[in-house]
């Protein structure tokens, strides 16, 4: 049976409790969650990775992350990995979790180190919401709501009611029928990656998977590859300029200190208020948002890979109409 209501708040962990616990209070702190409007699980990853065996994090680190979330969320769910898995299987058990077993219309997907304005959940829901309204034109995937993190307050003031193209998917929303419709084309780059260390995941193959699509980015992530899937379908990625969220995850895989405070996080202003009303782009600017994005990413494609024999994906292998 569908879940109704509003959708639930996935986290994502692994070895930084202390990130891990900012990331929670701000969750805790949401309308809708602090009324119980939304359940809250956490995707804990393991210590050992499950391929190489190589050990990324201590026992002690991943029972500390467990025991943070079950501090600030007592009734929250827990599903821990028995071994390291990576970043993009976690990913993708957590969303095969929500909407295959308990097929919730939409959820929303945080990582361990972003911290949400007041009003975070409540920008993300009106996003998901557009999104699954005729007002879309059905041009519309993944939705944030972290906006401009370089943007000072006085810009956000002027600018409240603007939208603007989605980055990294990072404290994204998606529905379930946007889900359904770009796994069958992420299938392929999730069974490669079911094959081996997901740090050392291997480049040629995935770039098999770019190349299939006729589109390619220069990063080879799970993230990477929802963005391409998103363009493959025929839809874009949004969010608002008003700044909603503080990154703080200056050390990890991605960053280290000194790649972080480079990138201009960690002096983010947080719009203050609740931002009621957007103005949402008209069809054609969705569509002229598309086809650059798909230009780009078509040029780029060529400019890597060109002539090269790369190996061919099994696509097919997910079929969303068996799950409709």
């Amino acid at each position: 049976m569908a879940a109704g209501g509003l959708g639930p708040v996935v986290v994502m962990s692994f070895n930084r409790p202390a990130y891990l616990r900012q990331t929670l209070l701000s969750i805790a702190a949401q309308a809708s969650v602090a009324d119980g409007s939304r359940e809250v699980h956490l995707f804990q990853d393991g210590a050992v990775n499950f391929h190489s065996g190589t050990r990324y994090a201590t026992d002690e680190e991943i029972e500390a992350a467990v025991a943070t979330f079950r501090e600030v969320f007592p009734h929250g769910t827990i599903h821990v990995a028995p071994r390291n898995i990576g970043i993009a299987l976690n990913f993708d058990r957590a969303e095969r979790y929500v909407f295959l077993r308990r097929r919730f219309p939409s959820a929303a997907f945080f990582e361990d180190d972003m911290v949400l304005g007041p009003h975070y959940l409540a920008t993300l829901q009106r996003f998901l919401d557009y999104a699954a309204s005729p007002a879309s034109f059905g041009l519309v995937g993944y939705v944030a709501a972290y906006g401009h993190h370089r943007a000072k307050l006085a810009e956000q003031m002027a600018r409240r009611r603007e939208v603007m193209n989605l980055g990294h998917a990072w404290g994204y929303g998606v529905t379930r029928e946007h889900w359904l419709k770009v796994r069958e084309i992420i299938d392929p780059y999730i069974r490669i990656v079911s094959d081996c260390d997901y740090r050392v995941r291997p480049k040629a193959r995935i770039g098999g998977v770019h190349k299939s699509l006729g589109m390619a980015t220069h990063a080879l992530s799970q993230d990477a590859m929802k963005m391409l899937a998103t363009y493959a379908v025929g839809r874009v990625r949004l969010m608002p300029f008003v700044c909603q969220a503080r990154y703080v995850g200056a050390e990890g895989v991605n960053f280290t200190p000194e790649s972080w405070a480079k990138r201009g996080y960690g002096h983010e202003e947080i719009f203050p208020e609740e931002q009621a009303e957007f103005d949402w782009p008209e069809e054609r600017s969705l569509r002229l948002a598309l086809e650059t994005a798909r230009g780009q990413h078509a040029a780029h494609c060529r400019q890597v890979y060109g002539d090269r024999d790369l190996p061919v994906p099994p696509f097919g292998t997910f079929l969303a109409e068996e799950h409709a």
